[in-house]
């Protein structure tokens, strides 16, 4: 079964969207115990505040150049490899969170370590593909 772009496009927002919701009820992000700080945790913008940016900036680039790859060869393999980067992003967009929205977070730790597992997968994956 070939994915289509939009059925590609779909489970992209499915996840974003899956993720806002986790954020919200799982984590409480909207409850008011969050509140953003420029500084991050270390209360200091560092050199781990740029690349955390740096890391989700280049992910997202990578993610949609590797989309548009996939939508032009329709090739199996870059299905997977641009999923992974999709989900790097996203994992460095929780990261992102957890660093400069600063509050108690019970699980983003297990969903971004949840989310290094899909992308191996999905790398594994690429490379066992024809």
């Amino acid at each position: 079964m070939k994915i289509t772009e939009n059925m590609l496009f779909v489970f992209y927002i499915g996840v974003v969207v899956m993720t806002a919701a986790y954020l919200v009820f799982s984590e409480g992000v909207l409850s008011g115990s969050h509140y953003i700080h420029l500084g991050g945790r270390d209360s200091q913008f560092t050199f781990y505040d740029v690349t955390l940016i740096l890391v989700f900036l280049l992910s997202s680039g990578l993610a949609v150049i590797s989309t548009k790859a996939y939508m032009k060869k329709k090739n199996e393999r870059l299905l997977f490899v641009a999923s992974a980067f999709f989900l790097f992003a996203l994992k460095a967009a929780l990261k992102l969170i957890e660093n400069f929205a600063i509050g108690y977070f019970g699980y983003i730790g297990i969903s971004i370590q949840a989310l290094e597992v899909l992308v191996l997968i999905s790398l594994f994956f690429a490379l066992l593909t024809k």
